[in-house]
């Protein structure tokens, strides 16, 4: 059992479902859409980049938060909704709190450099960094997968733990990416 209420559970959940579907419309529409090359065609290029940027901004923004301390801004400070609320304030069992610390240590180690982005570019236009036109937040092909493996196996654990119920998680956004696609080639090659 958990010290959080159903409610900060089930917005912990949503919050978490909402960054995996984000993060894999991008992945299916841009990453590992066998049919991406009509998204580049000159009618459709530009828009299709965008789109691609904003998930890409998106994602890594609603990621970086989950990665925020549970408590911001010192003793009169605001609360954050974060993977640290939700083990520091879960008053969970000795078992189910070291499987927990374990995972967010796992997903820390991808989540640094993407809260380091976040804090320069995401978030906030940081000067040097804009004129030094150096990348931040950039992983290795893979990394991303094994981050949201972990995340699912952390919701998991939280949601079961808490509430004695599966974290369920809307895994058909590939579907969705689909049948738009198919849609999208017909209305281009009539």
């Amino acid at each position: 059992m958990s010290a959080h209420s159903r409610e900060v559970i089930d917005k912990f959940c949503e919050l978490c479902d909402w960054l995996m579907q984000v993060w894999q419309m991008r992945k299916f529409l841009f990453d590992e859409n066998p049919d991406q090359a009509v998204l580049r065609e000159p009618h459709h290029e530009h828009f299709f980049y965008r789109l691609q940027e904003v998930l890409q901004a998106s994602w890594l923004h609603e990621l970086a938060k989950l990665h925020d301390p549970a408590v911001q801004g010192g003793p009169k400070g605001h609360i954050n909704l974060s993977i640290d609320y939700i083990i520091e304030y879960g008053q969970w069992d000795a078992r189910t709190e070291s499987q927990l610390m374990d995972l967010r240590s796992k997903m820390t180690t991808f989540a640094k450099p993407i809260r380091d982005a976040r804090n320069k570019i995401l978030s906030h236009n940081d000067l040097a960094v804009l004129l030094s036109s150096k990348e931040l937040g950039g992983f290795d092909p893979g990394e991303d997968e094994l981050y949201f493996s972990g995340l699912r196996e952390f919701v998991s654990l939280v949601r079961q733990a808490a509430l004695g119920e599966p974290f369920v998680y809307d895994d058909l956004v590939g579907n969705d990416v689909a049948a738009f696609m198919q849609s999208f080639i017909r209305g281009v090659n009539p």
